[in-house]
């Protein structure tokens, strides 16, 4: 990067354009028209495009329409070469020609669901005798599935929370082998839950507690447990399933004779990136209790002498044992990234720009649609593409634009793109997601979040410059970290070394829910939103990096 050019760029706002740039910049700003951003998020979040789940036909036609909108505002297309293969005239054999790329990064995922088989037995160590008690699933027990079906007994180690953190100077694995055998863990972090504790001031700036137990997950994994155990606020948050309500079930979502959410969940993962999940199972209170007792183990003792630092109490390993055979059923679904690209002057540097337009699909005929999570940060990056286009310039960096599959997967459609890209290549990234409504307590209705790689102030002096400059009506709050990582697509950017920001607007009481519908978009809103993400990109891409 030109760090000179940085220094002018903090003491004068921005870094020097010419006329016509300026005047470039301004034409496609006022391209950015709110009726259009409208009609864009009605269809995307519409019945139509059914959820937009990945490997659905909801999902492909939304990508059918984003593909169709690159190709009207002049991108070239960013995604797969396409090999054609045809039958030679003489029949002979077979004649395959490349063509030109398309839109579409297509990208083949596992999905797995629970099979019909799922069975656990509770196994009671007493001196050379032992007890064993079957539990009765969705009663005393359920299970998530791994990625493949499993039929095992094994005993049950208690590991505390579970982390090994070389920085932090911290392994609850040192004195335990975990290959083989189910591992019993506490949430989060010591003193998640307070943070007053000594604790919390230790390990919170690693993380937050969903973050940890990502990590936790991939670390028993790769030491070979079998399967999870995972005790938060003093259960495994196990939820039975109650079978003699005499009246409609009735909620603030759903009203109807029959349980909501009865399908089974797909999962999807990425073939050959060694990553296998394991199972994870939660017991009913009585099952646990039985465990615990048995293993000597007061989890909410433990989980208060670890947040202030006192002694813990030994716990038996070897008294407890489980048997379990849990069925998966698997196959091979397509999704796709939508990628466009306007070339720059530069194209050994690259800005990219993205937001994921999957969802949630439907559930027993209810359509989630979305609108806010994520077609408006969808939206967003189509309305940008189409200001570029309207400015008539062509960037001193090459922009790609991209819409992801899969992101509420796991990130697998970003994950997929990054692992495949020439990363030495690409400056910087930007993610919308969510960006179309703030808090229902905001009473400003002006609140959203800004988070950015530390490395990288000019993307905060850039969005302030940019809010007081065009009078845009936004509160920020900004956060940053030498690299970010969360519940979006910025994540698989950041963790690959590449500095980012995103935008994010705040949750509200729509969030994953059927309910989440285009007509709750704060116009005015999700407007500002998009046109501080054009302004910021103009200048990033017009940087000599």
């Amino acid at each position: 990067m030109n760090f000179r050019l940085f220094i002018c760029s903090v003491v004068l706002g921005f870094p020097a354009f010419t006329g016509a740039q300026e005047s470039a910049k301004n034409i496609g700003l006022k391209s950015i028209n709110p009726q259009a951003i409208q009609a864009q998020l009605e269809f995307l979040a519409s019945d139509w495009t059914e959820g937009r789940e990945t490997g659905t036909r909801g999902e492909h036609m939304a990508s059918d329409y984003i593909a169709s909108m690159f190709k009207t505002m002049g991108l070239k297309p960013g995604g797969d070469q396409r090999m054609v293969i045809r039958s030679r005239n003489t029949g002979t054999g077979t004649l395959s020609t490349i063509q030109p790329r398309s839109y579409f990064q297509n990208i083949n995922f596992i999905e797995t669901t629970p099979g019909g088989l799922q069975e656990c037995w509770l196994i009671i160590r007493e001196g050379n005798s032992s007890k064993e008690y079957q539990l009765q699933y969705q009663t005393d027990f359920s299970i998530n599935p791994g990625s493949y079906s499993i039929e095992t007994e094994a005993p049950v180690v208690f590991v505390g929370y579970g982390i090994e953190d070389k920085k932090l100077g911290v392994d609850d694995y040192k004195k335990t082998d975990i290959s083989g055998k189910i591992v019993l863990r506490m949430a989060g972090f010591p003193g998640w839950r307070d943070p007053a504790s000594p604790a919390y001031g230790r390990f919170a700036g690693a993380g937050s507690p969903s973050q940890y137990d990502a990590a936790k997950d991939r670390i028993a994994s790769e030491k070979g447990a079998l399967a999870v155990i995972e005790i938060r606020n003093g259960s495994t948050g196990f939820t039975q399933a109650v079978t003699n309500i005499p009246f409609r079930y009735n909620t603030e979502t759903y009203e109807g004779d029959v349980p909501f959410n009865t399908q089974p969940r797909r999962r999807l993962s990425l073939p050959g990136t060694g990553a296998v999940s394991i199972p994870r199972i939660s017991l009913s209170d009585r099952a646990l209790n039985s465990l615990l007792s048995n293993l000597g183990l007061d989890p909410i003792a433990f989980e208060n002498a670890k947040a202030s630092g006192k002694p813990v109490q030994d716990v038996t390993s070897g008294m407890v044992m489980l048997r379990i055979n849990s069925t998966v059923e698997s196959r091979i679904v397509q999704g796709r990234n939508v990628i466009g690209i306007l070339e720059g002057e530069d194209n050994n540097n690259c800005i990219v720009l993205g937001a994921h337009y999957d969802h949630l699909g439907k559930v027993n005929g209810f359509v989630y649609n979305g609108a806010d999570d994520d077609a408006s940060g969808t939206v967003g990056i189509l309305t940008i593409a189409n200001a570029f286009a309207s400015s008539g310039i062509k960037p001193e960096n090459t922009i790609i634009f991209c819409a992801w599959t899969a992101e509420e997967k796991g990130l697998l459609g970003s994950k997929y793109y990054v692992s495949k890209a020439e990363t030495q290549k690409i400056r910087c990234y930007m993610n919308y997601d969510m960006i179309s409504r703030t808090a229902p307590d905001d009473s400003t209705g002006r609140k959203c979040d800004f988070n950015f790689s530390s490395g990288l102030p000019i993307f905060r002096q850039l969005t302030e410059q940019h809010i007081k400059d065009y009078a845009l009506k936004l509160d920020m709050t900004y956060q940053t970290s030498a690299r970010p990582t969360g519940g979006s697509d910025f994540t698989s950017f950041s963790t690959a070394g590449i500095p980012i920001f995103l935008i994010h607007g705040k949750f509200t009481p729509d969030y994953h829910q059927y309910t989440d519908h285009a007509d709750k978009a704060v116009l005015p809103y999700l407007t500002d939103i998009i046109r501080l993400g054009y302004l910021n990109i103009f200048e990033l891409a017009n940087l000599k990096w």
